[in-house]
């Protein structure tokens, strides 16, 4: 793309000599270490706090330093990204192969955690001018700058900026402020030979990057695929909320599958306990006679018990990652919604629609492994033998078990042909 002229409003001729040359917000203190410098925190700054813990690191629970968004939609921080391996450590899903599935810089959480800590510092009266450290005043929406008295004159002087005062933010609630600043984050030209950036409304759904006017002109090839950026945004918001709604079906798909499998352990257990104290009742009156016959029943039930409590638990494990995935993509677009700037939905549009069509493809699997209350009448049957041929015949039960057939079957009760019992 060439580069064009210099239009008249450019940014540059009009940059306040009197402050840094490129807008930039202040540094985010750590929540923590906000939360712990307040002696006393109010009702308002608890319930503040309490919502935007989403913003913690997702592994450790801390402070997310450099956040990275997974593919499973986990967000971690840099530390835990490092000791993850080849998996997510929240829900050990594996990470997949390509370039393209990357974790990506979580843009979204960082400008969010800079508008935190700003709001913070002009709540608790600890706002200091960005340029010359002195206490803060006002605020710049365009700069995103705290600014004090004596650097205001100049700042409208050149740049006749939105800058409100701060006694008037602290007024406002944590959402109002967040919803101000998230409206005037600027977009600017993707036209990398710009000497500064220039400020656009424009975007090329041909070249998928936002153009300034010149530029669009020049883009002849793509003519008729210009729109309103804010158009463009507003169809990636919707299409990335019609995924998430989408995705309810495969919540209760899932959710229901997921209760499934819990009732079926459970039912499970039940059986199990309800064997196991019918055989203790049974073997404690024949006891001095069938110790090792009691040993080896209790075994054969905790082994089939094992068997099919890990079929269900590995298809729940399965159950509970995609659903949490599921959930946590739900949330995170509703998040967005409320806090994220245009930019940030226009850099993380494609990898949240790619991840959201992923779990898309996802199918619950139907509840395959089903209880046989049934499985354990093997072993009440052998009790039962047990039982009579004590009661009955114990010298008939001791000739047989005495004979050479029933030496080399040890499983065998009281006779009974070890052949037809399936462990």
């Amino acid at each position: 793309m060439q580069q064009d002229p210099e239009p008249a409003g450019s940014p540059e001729p009009q940059q306040d000599p009197a402050l840094p040359h490129s807008p930039s917000m202040p540094p985010p203190e750590s929540l923590c270490e906000g939360h712990q410098s307040s002696h006393s925190d109010s009702p308002t700054e608890q319930a503040t706090e309490e919502e935007f813990q989403f913003l913690r690191c997702q592994g450790c629970r801390a402070e997310a330093k450099c956040p990275k968004l997974l593919p499973c939609l986990h967000t971690l921080c840099s530390g835990c990204l490092e000791e993850s391996g080849t998996q997510c450590p929240v829900c050990r899903a594996p990470w997949p192969s390509g370039a393209g599935t990357q974790a990506l810089d979580n843009v979204f959480f960082e400008s969010l955690q800079r508008r935190l800590s700003v709001y913070q510092q002009i709540a608790r009266e600890q706002a200091f001018c960005t340029r010359c450290k002195e206490p803060a005043h006002y605020w710049c929406f365009e700069c995103e700058q705290l600014i004090c008295a004596k650097c205001f004159e100049a700042h409208q002087w050149f740049l006749k900026h939105e800058a409100r005062p701060l006694a008037e933010l602290r007024s406002q609630s944590v959402r109002e402020f967040l919803d101000g600043t998230r409206k005037s984050n600027n977009i600017f030209c993707s036209n990398p030979n710009h000497r500064s950036p220039m400020l656009t409304s424009i975007y090329c759904r041909g070249c998928s990057k936002p153009l300034c006017c010149s530029c669009a002109l020049l883009d002849r090839g793509h003519s008729e695929l210009k729109c309103e950026i804010s158009t463009e945004i507003q169809q990636r918001q919707d299409e990335l909320d019609t995924m998430t709604k989408d995705l309810q079906e495969q919540d209760r798909a899932f959710g229901a599958a997921q209760a499934q499998m819990r009732s079926a352990i459970s039912q499970l257990g039940r059986v199990r306990a309800d064997t196991e104290e019918l055989i203790r009742e049974r073997v404690r009156e024949v006891v001095a006679h069938v110790l090792d016959q009691e040993r080896e029943l209790l075994e054969g039930v905790g082994a089939r018990y094992q068997r099919d409590y890990e079929e269900i638990a590995g298809q729940l494990g399965r159950l509970d990652a995609v659903l949490q995935r599921i959930r946590m993509g739900s949330v995170l677009v509703q998040r967005m919604k409320l806090y994220a700037s245009d930019q940030e939905v226009l850099d993380m549009h494609d990898f949240l629609r790619k991840a959201l069509h992923q779990l898309r493809q996802e199918e619950p699997q139907s509840l395959r492994a089903t209880v046989h209350t049934d499985s354990f009448n093997e072993f009440r049957g052998r009790l039962q033998d047990l039982v009579s041929c004590i009661t009955q015949g114990t010298d008939a039960a001791l000739s047989r078990r005495a004979s050479p057939e029933a030496a080399s079957t040890p499983r065998d009760t009281c006779g009974t042909d070890p052949r037809s019992a399936s462990w």
